[in-house]
C-alpha cells in the first residue's frame, strides 16, 4: 500500500473526528506566505481551523501539530537517510578514536536478533556529549564534533517527524480497547526510531517501506503485553491465534476441528496443538464494566456461591488456629481421642469403637475421654 494512500486516508479521518481544538494553537502556527505549501496540507489546516476551543484533548493537539509538518519527497528522503548515515559513521569514528568500543554503542540484544551494523542513536549521542565535556579534544576538534552532533540530531529529528503520520496510519489498524490509542502511537514511534537506526539507503527501497515492519512489530508487542493479566510468551500467543483462526476456517468448510485438521491448516505438531489448547483462557477483572455507562460490573452478576468472602476466610483461619492451640494444651490421651474423632490429623473421622481399638481402651472409656476433653476445651474458650 502506497504511502500517499495512507496519508490521504488519515487526512479524512482527521477531518471526521469532530473534536474541537484550541484557537491558541491555531494562532501559534500561522503559515508563512513566502513558503510554498502543498494543497493537501492547506486542506488539512482548513479542516483543523474550523474546530473551536471548548474541547481540546492531548490527542487532538498532537494531531493538529502533526499534520502541519511537511512531508519528504522520495528524493529528499533518500538524501536525508544518506546524510544521516554518513554523519553517524563520522561520529562513531570520532568515538572510536577516543577509546569507545563499538559494543558500547549497540542496542541491547542486537546480536541476538541477528541484526548487524545497527547502533543505538541514543548511545551515540550520549557518548558524544560525554566526549565533548572531557579534555580529550582540543578546541578545534570540539567545535567540529559539536557541529557533527548538531547536524546528526537535526537530520534524525527531521526523518522522525516526517514519518509520524505513517505511525498513526499503522496504529489505526490495531485499535484495541485494552490499550489507549495514544499508547499505540507511542509504541509505533519507538519502532520508527529503531527503523531509522537500522535502515541502509543502499538497500534500494523507500525508508517508509522498511519502517512499516518495525512500527507494526512494536505495536503488536505492546498489544501482547497488555492483552491479558497473565502474560504469555509471544510465540505461544502467535500459535494460539493461528489455531483459533484455523478452527474458524475448518468449521466454515463443514469439517470437524480435530487435531489432525488443525495441524494440517497451521503446520504445527499435534502435541503442540493439544498442549496449547489445554492452557487456561484469558482472565478478566470482576471490576470490569459490563455496560457503556459503567454503572454495573461483572461482580454484580457473579453467582453468590462464586463470591470470595475475605472476612469469612480470615475468621475461619483465626478459629482454626485457636482450636489447635487449645487442643495442644489437653492431656495426651484426650488430645489423641479428639484428633481421631474429628480427623484433625488424618482428615478422617473415627468411631469410638475404632478409637478404643487403637488405644487399647473400651468404647465407653473412649467416649468418656472425649467428653472430658470437650469440657476442658469449653473452660479454655471462656
Amino acid at each position: 500500500m502506497s504511502r500517499e494512500h495512507f496519508y490521504s486516508r488519515d487526512e479524512e479521518w482527521l477531518k471526521d473526528t469532530g473534536e474541537p481544538l484550541s484557537d491558541s494553537c491555531q494562532g501559534a502556527s500561522e503559515p508563512d506566505p513566502q513558503v510554498e505549501r502543498d494543497p493537501d496540507s492547506e486542506e488539512i489546516h482548513a479542516a483543523g481551523d474550523t474546530l473551536s476551543e471548548s474541547g481540546t484533548t492531548p490527542m487532538q493537539s498532537y494531531l493538529k501539530h502533526l499534520y502541519r509538518l511537511e512531508l519528504l519527497t522520495p528524493e529528499e528522503e533518500h538524501s536525508t537517510t544518506c546524510l544521516l548515515r554518513d554523519l553517524e559513521e563520522k561520529l562513531i569514528s570520532n568515538l572510536q578514536e577516543s577509546g569507545t568500543e563499538l559494543v558500547q554503542l549497540r542496542s541491547e540484544g542486537v546480536e541476538q536478533r541477528g541484526s548487524t551494523g545497527a547502533y543505538d542513536h541514543g548511545l551515540i549521542i550520549a557518548h558524544t556529549e560525554i566526549l565533548l565535556t572531557s579534555n580529550f579534544l582540543d578546541r578545534r576538534g570540539r567545535s567540529r564534533l559539536t557541529g557533527l552532533l548538531q547536524r546528526f540530531q537535526q537530520q534524525r529529528k527531521k526523518l522522525i517527524q516526517c514519518n509520524l503520520r505513517l505511525v498513526i496510519a499503522i496504529a489505526k489498524r490495531f485499535r484495541n480497547p485494552s490499550v489507549p490509542f495514544i499508547d499505540l502511537i507511542q509504541e509505533g514511534n519507538v519502532g520508527l526510531m529503531k527503523a531509522i537506526e537500522r535502515f541502509k539507503p543502499q538497500m534500494g527501497y523507500r525508508f517508509s517501506t522498511y519502517a512499516y515492519w518495525w512500527i507494526q512489530q512494536e505495536i503488536q508487542l505492546a498489544l501482547r503485553r497488555n492483552e491479558d493479566l497473565v502474560r504469555q510468551p509471544a510465540n505461544v500467543q502467535d500459535d494460539l491465534r493461528a489455531i483459533y483462526r484455523a478452527i474458524g476456517e475448518v468449521r466454515a468448510q463443514g469439517q470437524p476441528a480435530s487435531d489432525d485438521n488443525l495441524a494440517r491448516h497451521t503446520g504445527l505438531d499435534i502435541e503442540r496443538i493439544q498442549s496449547l489448547l489445554k492452557l487456561p483462557g484469558p482472565t478478566g477483572s470482576l471490576d470490569d464494566p459490563v455496560a457503556d455507562d459503567q454503572s454495573s460490573t461483572r461482580l454484580d452478576y457473579a453467582p453468590a456461591d462464586e463470591l470470595y468472602n475475605t472476612d469469612e476466610l480470615v475468621t475461619n483461619q483465626e478459629l482454626a488456629q485457636r482450636l489447635r492451640e487449645a487442643v495442644a494444651r489437653l492431656p495426651a490421651r484426650q488430645r489423641t481421642v479428639l484428633n481421631l474423632r474429628y480427623g484433625l490429623i488424618s482428615d478422617k473421622d473415627c468411631s469410638f469403637r475404632v478409637i478404643g481399638e487403637q488405644l487399647g481402651l473400651s468404647q465407653e472409656r473412649a467416649r468418656q475421654l472425649h467428653s472430658d476433653a470437650l469440657r476442658q476445651l469449653k473452660r479454655q474458650w471462656r
